[in-house]
């Protein structure tokens, strides 16, 4: 085994997120698949409660924790886990991640030495949540990012997420996240765009960790009215020129179609946000609803 495949970072931001029980099942792997590694958890202003549970990492070996004295963010708390990476490889991987098998850890390290860049991609529980209030982020997780790596290679770059990827560390300092982008949304998108236009291929493998922070239809919703302004910046700026959205938005201007779209949106507003809080949402209503925000934010 060369010395790559030996030498593994694996990096956590943490924000209001117990991760105890995490990092120890990834120690745990990482011992078994005899490699050298350190996990480093930076915690990017969670609340008291969160940080006094997860402060008993600092006794855990080859675990550095540390509390960030100020909120970061998205972008900015990855890059300063980068740099106190000490190895070849690093796996980034989100702090409302379960590991469901028990060869996550191998699963990287058996790829990791032929590709710079390696997704594994990510699952939800099987069963929808019977809370209605949770059901449109699970409905919406399930058909667009639960993808296994047959469906994600045949749009390699779109089908990226900053969830769970491991990434040559010299790579990644040419590149990094994008600390401009302070608010939720696209930020994994742009970097993928970055990987493109460097002619890095990005691997897609079957390793993906479960998503366990399905968020109520009301914080989600908000969170995608920050997301569709950040995508609304990236496309004005020619940052970010093809996502799904902004596809299908150019499709309907070039058929002539927005304004037909538009009217019947705002003459249906109400029914169809509505139609978001009910039970088992349809997702045609919530792409409605993106590509309205979209056009909101692009004319603002």
């Amino acid at each position: 085994m060369s010395a790559i495949n030996k030498m593994l970072s694996i990096l956590i931001p943490i924000y209001n997120y117990d991760v105890t029980s995490l990092v120890i099942r990834l120690a745990k792997q990482c011992e078994k698949a005899k490699i050298n590694y350190e996990i480093i958890c930076f915690d990017d202003g969670s609340r008291e409660r969160i940080k006094a549970k997860n402060q008993a990492l600092r006794s855990v070996f080859r675990v550095n924790y540390v509390e960030m004295s100020e909120n970061l963010g998205r972008a900015k708390i990855r890059n300063w886990l980068a740099k106190a990476a000490s190895f070849d490889r690093m796996l980034f991987m989100d702090c409302d991640s379960k590991v469901p098998g028990s060869h996550f850890i191998q699963n990287y390290v058996d790829c990791i030495k032929e590709h710079q860049v390696v997704y594994g991609g990510r699952t939800y529980t099987k069963k929808m949540p019977k809370s209605k209030k949770k059901q449109l982020h699970w409905k919406y997780g399930t058909a667009r990012e639960a993808l296994n790596a047959r469906k994600r290679s045949k749009r390699p770059y779109l089908n990226f997420l900053t969830n769970n990827f491991v990434i040559d560390s010299q790579l990644y300092a040419r590149i990094k996240l994008d600390e401009t982008i302070t608010q939720y949304g696209y930020e994994d998108t742009l970097f993928a765009e970055r990987l493109k236009e460097l002619n890095v291929p990005i691997k897609h493998i079957d390793n993906p960790l479960q998503h366990k922070g399905v968020e109520t239809t009301k914080v989600f919703l908000e969170k995608l009215q920050k997301a569709t302004s950040n995508l609304a910046t990236l496309y004005k700026t020619k940052a970010l020129r093809h996502t799904r959205l902004i596809d299908f938005y150019e499709r309907l201007k070039y058929w002539k179609l927005l304004p037909t779209f538009l009217n019947y949106y705002e003459k249906n507003q109400n029914r169809i946000e509505s139609r978001l809080m009910e039970e088992n949402p349809k997702l045609r209503y919530l792409q409605m609803h993106k590509l309205w925000l979209f056009h909101q934010y692009l004319n603002a």
